[in-house]
């Protein structure tokens, strides 16, 4: 099942760098645009700020399950260092645990936000530049919670593998 498993969210990986160069090119596209209307023509749209900013969220949303994954995330580890293999390897799985429980919750609460948004649009919760229902920029935050549910769950496996067969922290 660990190796499907890694396999699946190799597959998943690459969809996101995907989705992930196209997001950094459009914005780097959308920000000259902008700086070229703003300072040479004097005018501007908010639009292309708007999807600028939504954009961003998306990246971090999809770049930190491979963060999460790669062990790349920021992390103060002044202490943890300070213990054996084995220590280290626990409190990793305990972290990851406790991270998972956190996820756990900001997609219950991101699925809300989302609903809520595409209950109200009537109601006038829409992006103002880009005029589309606020439920669509809302809706990396739970698609970003299950990547990242998803790959912490494989760093608890392999951590949990780890310590069963007794080998070196992977770096």
């Amino acid at each position: 099942m660990g190796k499907t498993y890694s396999r699946f969210l190799d597959m998943l990986e690459k969809i996101q760098r995907a989705i992930l160069t196209v997001s950094v090119a459009a914005m780097v596209v959308l920000m000259v645009y902008q700086v070229i209307l703003r300072y040479v023509f004097s005018n501007s749209n908010a639009w292309s700020e708007e999807l600028i900013r939504y954009l961003f969220i998306l990246n971090v949303m999809l770049a930190s399950p491979i963060a999460i994954r790669r062990n790349n995330h920021l992390q103060i580890d002044v202490l943890i260092n300070c213990f054996s293999p084995r220590v280290k390897r626990i409190f990793t799985v305990l972290a990851t645990l406790a991270g998972i429980v956190f996820l756990c919750f900001l997609f219950k609460y991101s699925i809300d936000l989302c609903m809520t948004a595409t209950n109200n649009v009537s109601a006038g919760l829409a992006a103002a530049g880009l005029n589309v229902s606020m439920a669509i920029p809302y809706a990396s935050l739970p698609l970003g919670a299950v990547l990242m549910i998803l790959t912490s769950i494989e760093v608890v496996l392999k951590t949990i593998g780890e310590l069963r067969s007794g080998q070196e922290v992977s770096a």
